[in-house]
């Protein structure tokens, strides 16, 4: 059983992601599409866990809803979106820049700015919780929740990069 594949980038770094491994009774299988954004969570056993077929994926099911929104907001030319915006968003897109971006960095400058900015009709039925305190002394001064985005990307995929992006944004 191999675990291993000889080759396990399949996508280029500048375009959204069209294939991906896929582990199936423990063999790799190469998969059309986009991987679901997931964690895997490892089953309680008292001994050594033997292999990935012990644990279960868990989809991040606000998050694959996010990526195809965006995406459709994306194709769409980004409406609701100042003019500044998209002015902004296709500098960043522009193939002539001397380094181009990482589709994983556009794309989370993107979803932050689609939260923002898309209108409410494209985000009905998506809720991001707000970060209520958790201190009943705070909640009885008047504090309320705060609404905090996140970007999770991988080590080494550009993080420090697209805090510049929304800082410029």
């Amino acid at each position: 059983m191999a675990l291993v594949v000889d080759n396990p980038i399949v996508n280029s770094p500048f375009s959204e992601p069209t294939r991906y491994w896929h582990y199936q009774e423990g063999q790799p299988v190469l998969m059309d599409g986009r991987r679901a954004a997931g964690y895997f969570l490892k089953t309680r056993t008292r001994g050594p866990q033997l292999s990935l077929l012990e644990e279960q994926f868990v989809p991040l099911e606000t998050v694959n809803d996010l990526r195809g929104r965006v995406r459709v907001w994306r194709g769409k030319g980004y409406p609701g979106a100042t003019a500044l915006t998209r002015q902004l968003l296709r500098h960043w897109q522009d193939p002539d820049r001397e380094r181009g971006l990482f589709f994983c960095q556009l794309e989370a400058a993107e979803t932050l700015i689609y939260l923002i900015e898309a209108p409410a009709a494209d985000k009905q039925g998506l809720s991001v919780p707000k970060d209520e305190p958790n201190n009943p002394e705070s909640q009885e001064k008047g504090y309320r929740g705060l609404t905090r985005y996140a970007m999770k990307m991988a080590t080494g995929s550009g993080k420090t990069v697209v805090m510049g992006m929304v800082i410029a944004w």
